[in-house]
């Protein structure tokens, strides 16, 4: 762990007296002829994991950052958010997915937002959760040398489906998000009116018992369309190097679309309703899937990288 202080530069121009004595100065005097204070401020930051809150409407809103221990305020990071599951929590979402491992690797910053009541609002209209979101992207790029280009959202399951609310209504702060074991149901998709081509991707089991598989061609069709992808996607086999978990993979990538962007879906055939890497099938890692997904993409589309 490592902090940055507020450093305070005093300049001061001293001029030592050789005039007469007509204004009560005597030739010995010291006068301090101008003063110069200059003053440059850097926030303390403390690298690592730590727990901090935002007010959002009257409430207090928790969440928990990991910041590397590279960062230093010189350059700006982007900043992963990731949102727990219905029941679940910011601590077990930081435990399962291990983001900020991958961040002292890649350099981001992770922010694991806790819900009230363990769960995320997805109505349209005065949503606490868009407006805790926007609170707290205000507090941290406020704070800190952050990447505002390159904000990303993932989640599992209502985390999942709460990033999609958030690639239809907070397109102007989202770059691209990625979702697992979430979804669009239709309602969601009748009323989604992003203000822009977004990149998704969606990993999904086929045995997910909680959230259909089925739900998610709705969702693909709709970005596909929206992003104006090519409609026939390149199909990629995943090698099982795990055996024993039940589940293969395979890769599918819409690309083409506007601005560079894409739509890819993992589909596992026998997957659960489970975080590939952590439970369920070992053939990926779904963080490690998500970052590199996510991180190819800015609010102008494609980074390039």
């Amino acid at each position: 762990m490592k902090s940055l202080y507020t450093i305070p530069l005093f300049i001061l121009l001293f001029t030592q007296c050789t005039t007469s004595t007509d204004e009560g100065v005597t030739p010995n005097d010291t006068i301090v002829e101008d003063v110069v204070i200059e003053e440059e401020t850097i926030l303390e930051i403390q690298t690592g994991k730590s727990i901090d809150t935002v007010e959002v409407n009257g409430t207090k809103r928790e969440y928990t950052i990991y910041i590397p221990s590279t960062y230093d305020g010189t350059s700006p990071l982007p900043i992963l958010l990731s949102f727990h599951g219905l029941t679940s929590n910011m601590e077990f979402n930081y435990g399962y997915t291990k983001f900020h491992e991958l961040a002292e690797e890649e350099n981001f910053i992770v922010i694991h937002p806790n819900g009230i009541s363990n769960k995320w609002v997805l109505t349209n209209n005065n949503n606490i959760d868009v407006d805790f979101v926007q609170i707290l992207l205000d507090h941290v790029e406020s704070s800190m040398n952050v990447d505002m280009n390159r904000i990303y959202s993932t989640g599992m399951s209502m985390g999942g489906f709460f990033s999609f609310h958030l690639a239809c209504h907070l397109t102007d702060r989202i770059a691209a998000i990625a979702s697992v074991t979430g979804s669009m149901y239709q309602p969601t998709i009748n009323t989604c009116t992003p203000s822009r081509s977004i990149s998704i991707l969606q990993i999904h089991g086929t045995e997910d018992n909680i959230v259909p598989y089925s739900s998610i061609e709705g969702l693909l069709t709709f970005w596909t369309n929206h992003n104006q992808t090519d409609l026939s996607p390149e199909i990629e086999s995943v090698p099982d190097i795990n055996t024993e978990d039940g589940s293969t993979v395979e890769r599918y990538t819409y690309s083409n679309g506007e601005q560079g962007t894409e739509v890819h879906h993992i589909k596992i055939t026998g997957g659960e309703h489970d975080w590939p890497g952590f439970k369920g099938n070992m053939d990926i890692s779904a963080s490690l899937e998500v970052w590199n997904f996510l991180k190819n993409y800015d609010l102008n589309g494609t980074t390039n990288f």
